[in-house]
């Protein structure tokens, strides 16, 4: 329960010189060292409704963190994620082990500038703006899931394919990248991503059943593939 990560969160800034107390005015942890006021919303799990709390404490408190149970997550992505918002905000985070009841702060309650965290991402940034520019046209729709979504390598994919069932349904790699001017077409026939093609006999390919039905689903966009002028 949260009152349990009370007596553990309210000693460890006791022992900073805090003068500590609970439930002040709706704050879980309020207390004072000098001039210098701290806020802890004391949360079993940390999710949008604890960040949010806490972000509304700013407006009044100076320093506010989330005390929190030490998660069985803070290796995952998700977990990296909330970090990277709280960081963003400014709000700290306190975990106290279920265990031993070791208080340790997670992360300090100090604003991240956001130019930081591109500079780490910059190959991630490179990688989103080369996918959009290469894709060939741009008929994606957006906040949908469980959609096979239109990449540049199903694009190339779906040319190749196309290329193959010009060729009489089966041909070599270097048919098809004349025909289908994708430069990585043997690479795509080999790979086989979306089990499209079967390797026949060496140096040629064939189209599969499935090959066939994705040729029916993405008739549409195939044309239009193929009216878009090449890079």
């Amino acid at each position: 329960m949260e009152r349990d990560l009370f007596a553990p969160i309210k000693s460890f800034f006791e022992e900073q010189g805090y003068v500590c107390d609970g439930e002040v005015n709706d704050i879980d942890i309020f207390m004072q060292k000098d001039e210098d006021s701290v806020a802890v919303e004391l949360k079993q799990t940390l999710d949008f409704r604890a960040i949010q709390q806490a972000a509304l404490r700013q407006k009044i408190v100076e320093t506010v963190y989330i005390g929190t149970f030490m998660p069985k997550d803070r290796g995952s992505s998700s977990f990296r994620d909330k970090l990277y918002l709280l960081k963003r905000l400014g709000i700290g985070l306190i975990a106290v082990s279920k265990r031993s009841g070791e208080v340790t702060v997670l992360s300090e309650p100090v604003v991240s500038e956001l130019k930081g965290f591109q500079a780490r991402n910059k190959r991630k940034k490179k990688a989103l703006e080369n996918e959009f520019k290469k894709r060939r046209i741009k008929s994606n729709t957006g906040g949908v899931t469980g959609v096979k979504l239109l990449t540049r390598y199903r694009e190339d994919a779906l040319l190749v394919l196309n290329a193959l069932l010009v060729l009489g349904g089966e041909g070599a790699p270097k048919d098809v990248k004349r025909l289908s001017f994708v430069d990585k077409s043997a690479n795509i026939l080999r790979d086989n991503h979306y089990g499209w093609f079967s390797h026949v006999r060496n140096g040629v390919y064939s189209i599969t059943d499935q090959g066939y039905q994705a040729l029916d689903e993405y008739e549409e966009v195939i044309n239009q593939l193929k009216a878009t002028p090449r890079d």
